[in-house]
């Protein structure tokens, strides 16, 4: 269980927890018991989507456009 951040470097070494993929993101889920979980580029957007509907923005679209853009 991973309770530090991984580091770019090793960030790449791991596969996204979902899909197997190789990771770029992290995250961490209070439920979960805070455990930094690697995830890829596609499978994090689509989390930051899901959050940002769950939520209830109004401008899901206008946010994911400027995150997809930064990266």
């Amino acid at each position: 269980m991973r309770r530090k951040p991984y580091t770019a470097i090793g960030l790449k070494r791991k596969a996204c927890v979902r899909c197997s993929r190789r990771a770029s993101s992290q995250w961490q889920i209070c439920a979960d018991g805070c455990v930094y979980r690697p995830v890829c580029e596609d499978c994090d957007l689509q989390l930051n989507r899901l959050v940002l509907e769950w939520a209830g923005f109004p401008d899901v679209e206008e946010k994911m456009a400027a995150y997809e853009a930064s990266r």
